[in-house]
């Protein structure tokens, strides 16, 4: 078994060679004025909270909040089309507060510091 420190190391170099989804990170967090770590954590516990029919509700409600984000993207940052296709599809999964999310926003959160630091 792996020590926290290895699956860490592990991960970093995974976001190494994808630095893309930081910048993402960071589009979002501008845009929303709130803490993508946070967001997602607060996502989770909704999510694991809700019933069949909230957890339609909040899919909608991630599904809008994807499509905001793209149009912000285009319309305030100026990126082409595809690319803020892009970066919005990619926090799909992370706005609908899955387990993993909550994982990869805390290793930006690290990441974060450790860049600002």
């Amino acid at each position: 078994m792996q020590s926290k420190k290895e699956e860490f190391i592990i991960e970093l170099e995974l976001y190494d060679a994808e630095k893309g989804h930081l910048r993402s990170f960071k589009l979002y967090e501008e845009y929303s004025q709130k803490n993508i770590a946070e967001t997602i954590r607060m996502r989770r516990e909704n999510f694991d909270k809700a019933d069949l029919k909230a957890k339609r509700e909040l899919a909608t409600e991630v599904e809008g909040e994807v499509e905001s984000f793209r149009i912000w993207l285009e319309e305030t940052k100026g990126l082409q089309p595809s690319t803020a296709h892009y970066y919005s599809i990619s926090l799909k999964s992370l706005l609908f507060g899955l387990p993993v999310g909550v994982q990869v926003a805390s290793l930006f959160n690290i990441m974060l510091n450790t860049q600002t630091g």
